[in-house]
């Protein structure tokens, strides 16, 4: 529901638990982390990582991660009584051989 309310319609997975590496700063390879969020995502589709709240450089570093994606905007939200940043990348090439 979240992500619809950004108007994201067509989710086909997402990260709501938990997991290793569920934060790309806790990643041991983060750019195999954001390389794999992009090949499992379709053309024109988004990835979204929310990460500790952060701002300029910090928020140019999470988007270099991110070979194959455009970067759609970064906003500085609460979770879980957290604040945390959620930043947008919009994939712009498919890596994946599949359709």
């Amino acid at each position: 529901m979240a992500l619809n309310s950004m108007g994201v319609s067509d989710v086909t997975g997402a990260e709501i638990v938990d997991s290793l590496p569920a934060h790309l700063e806790n990643a041991l390879f983060p750019l195999r982390f954001s390389g794999e969020m992009e090949r499992t995502v379709r053309n024109g589709g988004v990835c979204v990582v929310v990460v500790e709240e952060c701002g300029g450089e910090e928020v140019d570093a999470v988007v270099g991660f991110f070979g194959n994606s455009m970067f759609v905007g970064a906003e500085n939200v609460t979770l879980i009584g957290t604040r945390m940043t959620r930043i947008i990348m919009r994939v712009s090439v498919s890596s994946s051989s599949s359709s």
